[in-house]
């Protein structure tokens, strides 16, 4: 597979393998090992990141150790992800689809997925989208027929941006939907919350972790989650299916999980896998994350895989709708 292979060696495996692919320690690891997070400490990323960090050194019996690299839109610590000494002493946070977004925008050579072999993902956290709480709006189809209406402005929509997952899952919601809105970017998702609360915006559509707290208190009304079912921690609030009858794919959901640079020992390899593997069915690692409001989502190495290709396959039919999107900064 173009990502990741979860194979077992073999005798005939053995025969074709380099020898760095076999020359796995018996004793790894023996020494820390560093988690590369690509984006800033307290974001989504590096939260998953730390909280996988400090329960799996119990499973590998060394310390880990988180190195932050933000910048370009997580280019730069993939860039040191993939030049790192491919000893299974380095292994690095992704998210997808921005890393795949960031080779078909930027045609990147250092952040692409292809440059890394993937272990597992350990998170999925899909859009939503949601209004304040005193909105006109009390449900989405409410939304979609005032944005439908030709003789009111478009309605503004605040989100990650610009030219990110959450736009996209804005515009290929507009293509789904019927329906036009004006996406208006922020540098995240707190503060596409922050001026929805302050009225600057109509609607937004931040991750569902990040605005959990937010419909919790009253302050926001989520109207939908765009997934195939409902978000654990916002057991009440619909799919968009369920809202308005219409399958939207839910490509915008950013799904975390663990890689490692290419040509990491086969043996190294597999022992990082089974850790995670046992770390996210360790009951007191789900109780953990659970009450830190952490949604969880395993899928090994395989199967992250397959997800990753079909994912591409999306993003290559719907990545043309962000072709004219601009950084107006401004709602209109």
């Amino acid at each position: 597979m173009r990502f990741f292979a979860a194979a077992i060696v073999g005798l005939l495996l053995a025969a074709v393998l380099t020898p760095r692919e076999n020359e796995g320690s018996s004793d790894f690891p023996r020494k820390p090992v560093t988690l590369i997070v690509a984006y800033s400490p307290g974001g989504a990323v590096d939260t998953i990141g730390r909280a996988v960090a400090t329960h799996l050194e119990t499973y590998l019996g060394q310390r880990i150790v988180v190195r932050n690299k933000p910048g370009a839109g997580g280019e730069i610590g993939y860039r040191s992800l993939s030049a790192a000494n491919p000893d299974g002493y380095t292994l690095g946070m992704i998210t997808a689809p921005p890393i795949l977004m960031l080779d078909m925008l930027r045609q990147s050579k250092h952040g692409e997925i292809a440059s890394f072999d993937v272990l597992a993902s350990v998170q999925k956290d899909p859009v939503v989208i949601a209004v304040g709480a005193d909105s006109p709006h009390g449900s989405l189809r409410d939304l979609l027929q005032a944005a439908r209406d030709e003789s009111s402005k478009l309605i503004n929509v605040a989100g990650d941006g610009p030219l990110s997952n959450n736009q996209l899952q804005l515009a290929v919601a507009e293509k789904e939907l019927d329906v036009n809105f004006n996406f208006v970017p922020f540098n995240g998702s707190g503060p596409s919350i922050a001026a929805l609360l302050g009225g600057q915006v109509e609607a937004a559509v931040p991750s569902a972790s990040s605005v959990t707290n937010y419909v919790k208190r009253g302050d926001v009304r989520a109207l939908a989650v765009f997934a195939d079912e409902r978000y654990e921690f916002l057991p009440d609030i619909p799919t968009v299916v369920e809202a308005t009858g219409v399958d939207v794919p839910g490509i915008g959901a950013a799904v975390r999980g663990i890689v490692l640079p290419r040509d990491v020992p086969i043996a190294n390899k597999q022992l990082l896998a089974d850790a995670i593997e046992n770390l996210m069915a360790d009951e007191e690692f789900k109780i953990y994350v659970r009450r830190a409001g952490i949604p969880l989502h395993y899928m090994g190495a395989e199967e992250f895989d397959a997800y990753l290709l079909d994912l591409e396959r999306q993003l290559t039919a719907y990545m043309p709708l962000l072709s004219g999107a601009q950084d107006n900064g401004a709602p209109r």
